[in-house]
């Protein structure tokens, strides 16, 4: 028998598969050797993957993918130090004491530095340096490469770990104008980009979070695993997510409240009994508590029990946090008690630390009577918190942050569409895979990234070569910036999420690991090298003008019962099989599992035309 090479071989990539119950795709992924958890006896290493040769052919498939539709976008690659000084974020503003999430250390002169979980700071400093004038730019860089953050609880497989993958595109204009024409070019190459997984996926208007920027949106795909939620209406183009998404306020009379968020100045010893009895509201209205991440400010959220649900009916309300946290960006949600992380004892015996806040937000269905009755109430309780309630933000300061009244309540299926007031809104789970944020100057800005920009006051005419106008001026401004992010390693398990089946994955063709595999019976293998040859080309020019399949034959020592199960956990696209009908009548049988389970024999002569047809649907 002749014998192939790497990598149409099966027998050179093979890795022993794990002894898994394949109940899930992260599962599947597992026991069809795409990946394997680092020492997963250990619970310190969880959220770290080994990527073996399956799962890293579809890494690179996906690295080539983006980088094809960057290439069009115009952006360069680059590769950036996964070190990152604090310095550095200090600078920017985005490092604070209680960022839990970075992976943090110090070399052996005690400098401190980081793994970049982003690299907004590191590429801005770098394009600072380098640009001299307004002409220099727009600028596109790109790059993939791995990402890090002390996730406090890795789950999901893929989905959330502490190592991962990402591609970055930072963009860089002289103007906002320029700036904006940016980021539309770049959500449609995004959309260029998702399309071709040729699998529905949504885009929300999103908030920018830690990030910053004033103008963003998400790519997500539909997911049982995710853990955002994608308000969608039935009627309308209305897409959210659950951070800005809101419900129908109709008959309520906003801007009717004097204040509805309060700062205190707490003493340094505060009981719990005395910050539990601030949450005691009426029977109009409902409490919450939580904690920033530096435990040094505690949010006290204020809402109605009661909201209009759908066809004017009126149903329970419950809270939303992230809407609380698109304004509070230090919301830590994920302490279960806040309360008691806030360092209150029950009988208050314990010395705080200085500076501690309590914040109030009233949701703004929240009457004025109310807030003035609740007010009244507490006042002695308040004023024993040694100091008078001081206005937080007016009403055009918050409105500027969130563009609208606080609204704290989360939307539930079948509630009015907000925007169209006919359509009923629906939440569908999904995981975020892409994220674009228009940042303005948000980075430029305190990293000194400015670019000289010459300002004409008239324009001057009959100017010779190497002449300046007296009617010019030169001044340097913060150079406009975008950054927008695509989780590879995320698209990989949302995918197998949503494609698998209860015989295994069934990957796309553009990020298969092959498009096809060769399965043939004892007696056949010379047959099946030739029909690889006549599928990726290797030995045929009649074939030489159109495009080669990325073919594999499963030359394992295995028997074919074992070799079809294995194809279908893998979920190559197509499986082609030399059995009966090829000894008899040389008839492979195609079979494809993601089109209706599709089944033919087809000549050896037509296989190559034949399967390109089919994965183009794929």
């Amino acid at each position: 028998m002749a014998e192939v090479d790497s990598p149409h071989s099966g027998s050179q990539l093979a890795v022993s598969p794990r002894k898994v119950v394949a109940k899930d795709s992260h599962a599947m992924l597992l026991r069809g050797g795409f990946l394997r958890q680092v020492l997963p006896q250990h619970s310190a290493h969880s959220g770290l993957y080994q990527f073996l040769p399956l799962g890293l052919r579809i890494q690179e498939k996906l690295e080539r993918l983006l980088d094809k539709h960057m290439i069009k976008l115009g952006a360069s690659k680059v590769s950036l130090s996964t070190f990152s000084s604090e310095a550095l974020w200090k600078k920017s503003g985005r490092l604070r004491d209680g960022n839990s999430e970075l992976f943090r250390f110090q070399d052996r002169r005690g400098k401190k530095y980081l793994l970049s979980p982003t690299h907004e700071e590191e590429i801005t400093t770098l394009v600072g340096n380098v640009v001299n004038s307004y002409k220099d730019l727009p600028i596109r860089l790109y790059q993939i490469s791995r990402k890090y953050r002390d996730e406090p609880r890795p789950r999901q497989g893929l989905f959330r770990t502490r190592e991962f993958l990402m591609k970055d595109l930072y963009t860089f204009d002289s103007t906002p104008e320029s700036a904006l024409q940016t980021y539309y070019a770049v959500r449609k190459a995004y959309s260029a980009f998702f399309n071709e997984f040729k699998i529905p996926y949504m885009t929300a208007e999103a908030d920018s979070g830690d990030i910053g920027g004033d103008l963003s949106h998400e790519f997500h795909f539909p997911t049982s695993k995710g853990e955002d939620n994608i308000i969608s209406c039935n009627s309308c183009a209305y897409v959210a997510n659950e951070e800005l998404s809101r419900t129908r306020r109709s008959g309520i009379s906003f801007g009717s409240a004097a204040a509805y968020a309060f700062s205190y100045r707490l003493p340094e010893v505060v009981s719990v009994a005395q910050l539990e009895d601030l949450g005691k509201i009426d029977g109009q209205s409902k409490s919450w508590f939580g904690i920033s991440h530096d435990r040094s400010t505690l949010y006290h959220a204020i809402f109605p029990q009661v909201v209009e649900g759908s066809k004017d009916k009126l149903r329970e309300a419950h809270f939303n946090p992230h809407s609380l946290k698109s304004t509070f960006e230090d919301l830590d949600l994920s302490v279960e008690k806040p309360l008691e992380a806030f360092g209150c004892h029950p009988t208050g015996a314990r010395t705080m630390i200085s500076s501690r806040h309590l914040v109030q937000a009233f949701d703004a269905r929240v009457s004025q009577s109310l807030i003035d009755n609740y007010n009244k109430r507490h006042a002695a309780k308040e004023q024993s918190f040694t100091s008078t309630p001081l206005l937080l933000f007016d009403r055009t300061d918050i409105s500027s942050r969130i563009g609208k009244d606080f609204d704290l309540i989360k939307v539930e299926g079948g509630d009015v569409c907000p925007k169209c007031s006919t359509g009923s809104l629906q939440v569908q789970a999904a995981v975020e895979l892409g994220h674009t944020f228009h940042l303005g100057t948000r980075y430029s800005k305190p990293l000194s990234a400015n670019v000289p920009f010459i300002q004409y006051s008239q324009p001057s005419e009959h100017l010779r070569l190497g002449e300046q106008s007296s009617e010019q001026s030169s001044k340097e401004v913060p150079i406009e910036m975008g950054c927008h992010g695509i989780g590879v390693s995320r698209i990989i398990a949302a995918v197998a999420d949503y494609l698998a089946d209860e015989k295994g994955l069934n990957w796309p063709r553009v990020m298969a690991p092959f498009e096809a595999i060769i399965i043939p019976r004892k007696g056949c293998e010379d047959a099946a090298i030739e029909i690889l040859d006549s599928l990726t080309g290797a030995t045929s020019k009649e074939y030489a003008h159109s495009k080669p399949v990325d073919a594999i034959l499963d030359d394992r020592d295995k028997g074919m019962a074992w070799k079809l199960h294995d194809a279908d956990l893998i979920g190559y696209p197509i499986v082609i099989i030399l059995g009966k009908s090829w000894i008899k009548e040389r008839r492979c049988e195609i079979q494809c599992r993601r089109l209706d389970s599709l089944n033919e024999e087809v000549p050896l002569a037509e296989i190559r035309p034949y399967v390109l047809r089919v994965l183009a649907k794929l």
